[in-house]
């Protein structure tokens, strides 16, 4: 394989991500509508601990990464819940 090939494929993988980040962005949106209404905070430390924890022991070798990535990921997902939550309001 050359460069271009391999580029090729990150693309290919790139529009997958792109397409399981929106829809898990949709599902933080949903579950940000349920918090509010049974009145739970947006943050949940020890959710997100034990997801990072299984994610990590997942991810093997690559842990740290993987752990920064769903730090990300939960980042952008306490930001539209709260931008939902005030919407709403």
């Amino acid at each position: 394989m050359d460069l271009n090939d391999y580029r090729k494929e990150i693309d290919a993988v790139d529009e997958q991500l792109l397409a399981l980040f929106a829809r898990r962005m949709e599902i933080s949106a949903a579950i940000a509508a349920y918090k509010k209404e049974r009145g739970l905070p947006t943050y949940d430390p020890a959710r997100e601990e034990a997801i990072l924890k299984k994610r990590g022991a997942q991810a093997g070798e690559l842990a740290p990464y993987a752990e920064e990535l769903f730090r990300c990921l939960f980042a952008q997902s306490k930001a539209l819940q709260n931008k939902k939550r005030q919407e709403e309001q």
